[in-house]
């Protein structure tokens, strides 16, 4: 399915009743997860930035971005912290600048990980144009009955890995002046 196909497809399936009361919230945290993104440029490449940002009642339970190639995935870095602090997921909201992953490479499937630890809401604001991701892992998702809120500060987030997206779908990296 095409990146288009799928965007069709989503906007057509998704059921945003009930969410657009915390959309203030979500661009709050999504906010705050594009911060932490950004933390990882120049140490990704060529991955994408991704920030994370864990919520359940108005309080953040853990946060994390991709902080080097081939390292943890921002999803990974908050459930590990709060796994080693004891922190229970179950409830929360995961917000997302990029689709969690739904499969493995040098690192586990992201939508596993998440699926584990009881969240029941994801909000994301970039779909991965990556073949073996592009709608895969939100669909994943939400026939495990966790709810998915797409295109959350979409620009913001499609602009910070302008990089990878060009990178992902031609195969060839961007020039930049010097």
């Amino acid at each position: 399915m095409s990146r288009g196909d799928f965007e069709m497809w989503d906007r057509n399936r998704r059921n945003m009743l009930g969410t657009v009361d915390d959309m203030p919230q979500y661009r709050k945290y999504m906010t705050q997860a594009l911060e932490l993104a950004h933390k990882g440029a120049g140490w990704v490449n060529p991955n994408p930035l991704v920030g994370t940002v864990v919520v359940r009642d108005g309080e953040i339970l853990a946060a994390g971005y991709h902080d080097r190639y081939r390292g943890p995935h921002a999803e990974r870095m908050a459930f590990d912290y709060a796994d080693e602090h004891g922190v229970d997921m179950h409830g929360a909201t995961v917000i997302d600048t990029l689709e969690p992953c739904c499969h493995v490479g040098s690192q586990p499937a992201c939508t596993d990980l998440i699926l584990s630890h009881g969240i029941t809401r994801v909000v994301v604001g970039s779909i991965d144009p990556n073949p073996i991701v592009a709608g895969k892992g939100l669909r994943i998702l939400e026939e495990n009955g966790v709810e998915v809120v797409y295109d959350v500060m979409r620009a913001e987030c499609d602009a910070i890995n302008r990089h990878f997206f060009h990178y992902i779908t031609t195969g060839m990296g961007v020039r930049t002046k010097c």
